[in-house]
């Protein structure tokens, strides 16, 4: 019976370490563009004790005005399709564009947006409407070129990989991406001149270390007394 405590009690530590991590991720993103919290989901075990069953999208953050065409916020789901720069791909909220040296627009990092649009060198102003449509025009007001931006959801957003700074690469936990125009398939619609702040919300993740902190050591208080127990029969079986 001792033994089967202990169990419980260690497989409960390994889960407060996950829900301690996520909580410090989400924290170390509170400054973010687009970043979108976790949630550490858990679930009881039959043989007693719990375990992580992994973890679930929390609240967006609120949409804020740039008045810059080429900052971009998503209004409901969804994610931005960026090259990884080794031939894959990998997702953001984060929608602060800019159009690189080769006339590509591209994110704060340098990854480009897929499928690719280009802007002629020539362009004097760039507009992006609600479904994505993006059009270079020239100083007479007339479009030199046109593109569409396509957004990815996931059956599971919470089962991204986090890659840091707001930037994901789809898992098996989410699931492949599946690749549609704004509006389509439950992602949102662009909103050209804003951006995502940071879902992260700093009084719930200081509430969640404290609750670990307390949870953890209660746990480690029952371990000890529970290994003072197996001592003590071991002692007398002795």
């Amino acid at each position: 019976m001792a033994i089967e405590g202990i169990s419980a009690t260690v497989s409960a530590l390994g889960v407060l370490q996950k829900r301690s991590a996520n909580s410090a991720h989400n924290l170390a993103n509170l400054s973010t563009r687009g970043f979108v919290p976790r949630r550490v989901e858990q679930a009881d075990v039959a043989t007693g004790g719990v375990r992580a069953i992994g973890s679930s999208a929390l609240a967006a953050g609120p949409i804020l005005s740039s008045e810059r065409s080429l900052d971009l916020a998503l209004d409901g789901g969804g994610w931005f399709v960026l090259d990884d720069g080794q031939g894959g791909q990998v997702y953001s909220r984060n929608g602060n564009f800019s159009v690189s040296a080769g006339g590509l627009l591209v994110d704060s990092q340098g990854r480009a947006l897929q499928p690719a649009i280009n802007i002629p060198p020539q362009t004097a102003s760039i507009s992006v409407n609600a479904q994505g449509v993006v059009q270079a025009l020239g100083a007479d007001g007339q479009v030199l070129a046109q593109g569409q931006i396509q957004l990815a959801s996931f059956a599971n957003p919470g089962g991204l990989t986090a890659l840091g700074g707001g930037v994901y690469a789809a898992s098996q936990a989410s699931g492949p991406a599946v690749v549609v125009a704004p509006g389509v398939a439950g992602t949102g619609q662009i909103v050209s001149g804003a951006y995502q702040a940071s879902g992260t919300d700093l009084a719930r993740e200081m509430v969640e270390q404290i609750l670990v902190e307390r949870e953890f050591s209660a746990n480690i208080k029952t371990l000890q007394t529970q290994d003072e127990m197996v001592g003590t029969i071991l002692d007398v079986m002795g």
